[in-house]
């Protein structure tokens, strides 16, 4: 029989059952406590992942269940996560509605130290294939200039400094600084105006707030509504290439405030290229350019005439033959408006000679006097540098009055005339024209110029010229529109251009009420088979107005009158029943 033996020394005959030790040896008891750590980690390890999920679990809650904003906070926590803040120089421009008109972006002047370029061909070679817009020779001179600092070029796009990093010349820095831009480019570029290279302001608002803006770092916002002006904008355009004109404006005033809501030179550019401006783009036509503005001066030679009471709405005036004034004979153009006419017809069939005799009624002294109240005599108080100064007779004779009266030796700016204007319908109270826009609560400090009975009666007559007269194609139905056209000869050079006009209509809307005043006017428009080839304003200027009334008026928020044709306003009885 065989036995077998283990290291104790006891041996064990085959098939003999063996004991168990009573102890476990060494390597089995370390395999057994790595086992019961790996038991206890996992336990640790399932506990946080209970301990995590039961915290995600009570903030799900309170946010779904608990919380009556939900989207606020993920919203705060979005700008609280990825809100960036970049702080410029130079402060924004924004409209009434808080629209981008102006802003800073950072930028890079590119810049060399001359001294110490060794290639200078190699260099300007690569730099005029990276940026197009420059020159080799020039260029290549100040590469060879030997200065310790020149400006290659300042103001590069994010792309171009990007390229020229990738020339790899360490000769090339960069100077971190901002520029300026224009999100609406054209559409107000003659009322903002643009800055230097250096962002100082040069035109426009630009310039006139430029402490503002740069010192105080302040946003301006302005009375402007830039979908206002797109409409504006759009229509003249139309309105240009239609009638074959060299250009167009407009404005339109709040009647009650003077706050200017939009304001169209055309032609115009675009500030963020004005290397490609022609001279004549830079020329704001509504507030620096003068103008006679033929017809429409009847409007204010009638109201001064009723405020003075030199004559009455009833009075009837014999415009049936010429009147001599000085040598200088004062005609009436149409055969049909040469007999008396009451006061609204002097104005509904735009009569010179009745114009005439009314200013002479009421004399050169207070003639002067009320221009004076209407703001003739000076720039417009309007916050642009670009300021047009009327022009007045140098002698205020007989003959200068008599013209006066019905739109000759007189120039002012499309502004002067909707400012004008809108004392004529508001009441008789004139507010300097403005472009900063006003906040509720701020006070309106105007000043009377005509009684708010002349007030009211010219309102009335201003309804007619549109019923009834030269402005019926303005006559857009629920917004009881009132107005006056003029067309004047262009003056070029000191002489006056035969068949050669620039036409204007002045309104206001609704007349029950005035809100708005607007001022239109065309240079040159030409003739077309649809107007049988005339050229005045009720032919090309009103129609125009009809179209940016029609348009504005509801993004303004003016409500329609019920539009009856039987109806007669109030306003309107004591003109209609002079007649």
């Amino acid at each position: 029989m065989f036995r077998f033996s283990n290291k104790s020394g006891i041996f064990y005959a085959p098939g003999q059952e063996i004991p168990l030790p009573d102890r476990i040896s060494a390597a089995d008891k370390k395999t057994s406590d790595s086992l019961e750590s790996g038991k206890n980690r996992l336990l640790f390890t399932m506990g946080l992942f209970f301990t995590a999920f039961c915290v995600i679990a009570a903030q799900l809650t309170a946010v779904t269940v608990l919380n009556a904003s939900p989207v606020e906070h993920v919203k705060a926590a979005d700008e609280k996560t990825y809100a960036l803040e970049i702080k410029m120089n130079r402060a924004d421009i924004v409209d009434r509605n808080g629209v981008l008109l102006a802003t800073s972006l950072p930028s890079a002047d590119l810049y060399v130290d001359a001294e110490k370029i060794k290639n200078p061909e190699t260099i300007a070679q690569a730099l005029v294939q990276t940026l197009p817009d420059l020159q080799y020779k020039p260029l290549l001179k100040k590469l060879k200039s030997k200065k310790n600092f020149i400006y290659v070029k300042r103001n590069l796009t994010p792309k171009e400094q990007y390229d020229v990093n990738r020339l790899g010349f360490p000769q090339l820095n960069f100077q971190m600084t901002e520029t300026r831009v224009y999100p609406q480019g054209p559409l107000v570029s003659h009322l903002i105006g643009t800055t230097d290279i250096d962002n100082n302001g040069i035109a426009g608002v630009e310039k006139a707030f430029n402490g503002k803006l740069s010192d105080k770092k302040e946003t301006v916002r302005l009375s402007l509504d830039v979908g206002v002006q797109d409409s504006i904008h759009a229509v003249l355009q139309g309105s240009i290439e239609k009638y074959n004109a060299e250009g167009a404006a407009a404005v339109l005033m709040n009647a009650k405030t003077g706050e200017i809501v939009a304001m169209v030179s055309l032609p115009d550019y675009d500030p963020n290229n004005l290397k490609k401006a022609k001279r004549k783009d830079l020329f704001n036509t509504v507030s620096l350019g003068v103008y006679e503005v033929g017809s429409i001066m009847k409007l204010f030679n009638a109201a001064i005439g009723i405020d003075t009471k030199k004559i009455t709405v009833n009075d009837r005036i014999d415009a049936s033959k010429p009147v001599l004034v000085s040598n200088r004979l004062i005609t009436e153009p149409e055969a049909k408006n040469r007999r008396e006419m009451s006061v609204p017809e002097i104005l509904i069939h735009s009569s010179n000679v009745g114009s005439a005799k009314i200013a002479l009624a009421v004399g050169p002294e207070k003639q002067r006097e009320y221009f004076r109240k209407f703001g003739f005599f000076d720039a417009a108080g309007i916050e642009l540098p670009e300021r047009g100064h009327p022009l007045m007779p140098s002698k205020w004779r007989e003959v200068n009055t008599a013209t006066a009266g019905y739109g000759y030796g007189v120039a002012l700016t499309p502004v002067h005339v909707a400012a004008a204007a809108a004392a004529l319908v508001n009441g008789g109270i004139y507010n300097a024209p403005s472009l900063v826009s006003k906040r509720a609560g701020d006070e309106i400090i105007g000043k009377r110029v005509i009684s708010k009975k002349t007030s009211d009666v010219m309102r009335g007559m201003m309804r007619l010229v549109v019923t009834e007269g030269s402005g019926r194609k303005a006559n857009v139905p629920g917004f009881e529109v009132g107005g006056k056209t003029g067309s004047a000869q262009k003056l070029v050079n000191g002489k006056y251009v035969g068949n050669t006009l620039r036409t204007s209509f002045i309104s206001a809307f609704p007349m029950d009420n005035p809100q708005y005043v607007l001022m239109v006017m065309l240079d040159a428009p030409k003739g077309i088979k649809e107007t049988y080839n005339l050229n005045t304003a009720a032919w090309n200027a009103v129609p125009t107005a009809e179209k940016i009334i029609a348009t504005v008026a509801p993004q303004l928020g003016v409500t329609p009158r019920p539009y009856e044709s039987k109806q007669i306003a109030p306003y309107v009885k004591a003109a209609l029943n002079a007649r």
